[in-house]
């Protein structure tokens, strides 16, 4: 028998360990800058050099709780998980459907809690984060000294300032647009100007000094993808520091999960009495974007794999009499499913020849491209 299937799958607890390794990772950008801070902080101890490294602790803060937050609530769902399966669903009862509707509430808090973590590391480490490095590079942290000065000035009565512009600005999340904002308040020329027409005014520095960061990010974005065995190309297209970062994140995290789910395969096939030889028969085809894996018994069955960056695998039994690969493709499927929390979202069958059919070359045939 020759069989082969296409297979659009979910691995949620995979999917959330890459989440989280991926934005472990993206504390790593936001030290970089901290250093340049502590550096610039040793030469001139001012109090918005201050405000600054605050600001990134802060940052970092937040990411970290968020990691922590979801990696409680991964392990809860492992626990979850394990009693629907130790519990027989067949003869219903109170017990069995609170804890089904546990299990399905907590899947999509999982869910909720992945989406604000990967928002969340996408707007601290991306063009925030890049503004702050560029300020550095052009000494405007030192000048906050003046800007102080300026508002200790106003105090005394040397510039008409509204008391409400300059509390609207205090209440400004973003350290370096609050700091540009000021910037612009002291500005003689900006006299009688409000806060809104202050923030614009504000935010067109900040567009600035993000953009002269941008083809250094890109660039700083492709050697991280490379590193990760992400091709460098995924980020060529973006026009911004944030789309850079986004892509690039979402990438790495992409490649992590397709990586941990050959690694479960591999393991589930081997149940089944297949042996691997990762050095021989794992290829990665660069131009489709796929891992191929071959697997073989020593009587002569083969099982052949393709995993993809989009949530696809294609497995391809082949080698047996009549339909007695079933035996190892039913243990093999429920493992995934069962043991390593893979949930097969559909199915679809390219092939299926019950005859005994010998090891054959075969073209990949995506007929499942843009569903889910």
């Amino acid at each position: 028998m020759s069989h082969k299937v296409t297979v659009d799958f979910e691995g949620l607890t995979i999917q959330i360990q890459s989440q989280c390794e991926t934005a472990a990772h993206s504390l790593c950008k936001i030290d970089k800058v901290l250093d340049r801070i502590h550096e610039t902080a040793s030469k001139l101890e001012t109090s918005k050099v201050k405000e600054y490294e605050a600001y990134l602790l802060k940052s970092k803060d937040q990411i970290q709780k968020l990691i922590n937050e979801f990696n409680a609530s991964l392990e809860e769902y492992k626990s979850l998980k394990q009693q629907t399966f130790d519990m027989d669903y067949r003869y219903g009862g109170a017990d069995s459907k609170a804890l089904a509707e546990k299990y399905n509430q907590l899947n999509t808090t999982l869910r909720v809690q992945g989406e604000n973590l990967v928002r969340t590391v996408n707007e601290l480490t991306g063009s925030k984060l890049e503004v702050i490095d560029q300020m550095i590079n052009e000494g405007l942290l030192n000048a906050g000294q003046e800007s102080a000065q300026n508002l200790l000035n106003k105090m005394n009565g040397v510039l008409n300032i509204s008391q409400s512009v300059i509390e609207k600005i205090n209440q400004i999340e973003d350290v370096s647009l609050r700091e540009l904002t000021y910037r612009e308040m002291v500005n003689e020329a900006n006299a009688g100007l409000g806060f809104d027409e202050l923030v614009s005014k504000a935010q067109a520095e900040y567009d600035i000094l993000v953009g002269k960061k941008t083809r250094q990010v890109i660039e700083e974005c492709k050697a991280e993808l490379k590193a990760n065995g992400v091709a460098p190309e995924v980020v060529e297209k973006a026009k911004t520091v944030d789309e850079a970062n986004a892509m690039m994140n979402a990438a790495i995290t992409d490649e992590k999960v397709r990586k941990e789910t050959l690694k479960v395969i591999i393991k589930a096939i081997k149940e089944r009495g297949f042996i691997v030889d990762t050095k021989k028969n794992l290829k990665i085809d660069k131009e489709k974007n796929i891992v191929k894996l071959v697997a073989m018994k020593a009587s002569g069955q083969t099982a052949e794999f393709e995993i993809q960056l989009n949530g696809k695998f294609m497995y391809h039994f082949e080698g047996y009499e009549g339909l007695a690969c079933n035996k190892d493709i039913t243990p093999f499927i429920e493992d995934l499913k069962n043991v390593y929390d893979i949930n097969i979202l559909h199915e679809e069958v390219e092939w299926s020849n019950p005859d005994k059919i010998q090891t054959q070359k075969y073209q990949y045939v995506n007929k499942n491209k843009g569903t889910n």
